[in-house]
């Protein structure tokens, strides 16, 4: 918080894909004017220690690689590293106008 604003936010989870052991954090974000102050570094490291106070031996967390906020630079200067990577395929079905967007 900064005063009455919110500046950043960390969601994290107890369990990941049931294993009692990994904690996941869900959620991490940092508002535009409070990023690049380490907020987010010391966000993921309040999580990391609260999940170890709470017996998580491991952190998870999913990212979009091809984000442009810097997410994988964090996440590696944190100590974390990759494990897993998955790749997805998309096809535009029907090109124009989303149909939810028409009035």
């Amino acid at each position: 918080m900064d005063g009455d604003e919110i500046a950043g936010v960390a969601y994290c989870s107890p369990r990941f894909g049931g294993d009692p052991e990994i904690g996941i954090v869900e959620t991490l974000g940092v508002r535009r004017p409070w990023r690049s102050q380490g907020i987010a570094l010391a966000l993921l490291h309040h999580a990391f220690g609260e999940f170890y106070r709470r017996g998580h031996k491991r952190v998870g967390l999913h990212v979009d690689t091809h984000n442009l906020s810097g997410a994988t630079r964090l996440y590696k200067k944190a100590g974390m590293h990759v494990v897993q990577e998955f790749t997805f395929y998309e096809k535009e079905l029907r090109p124009g106008e989303e149909l939810a967007k028409q009035g």
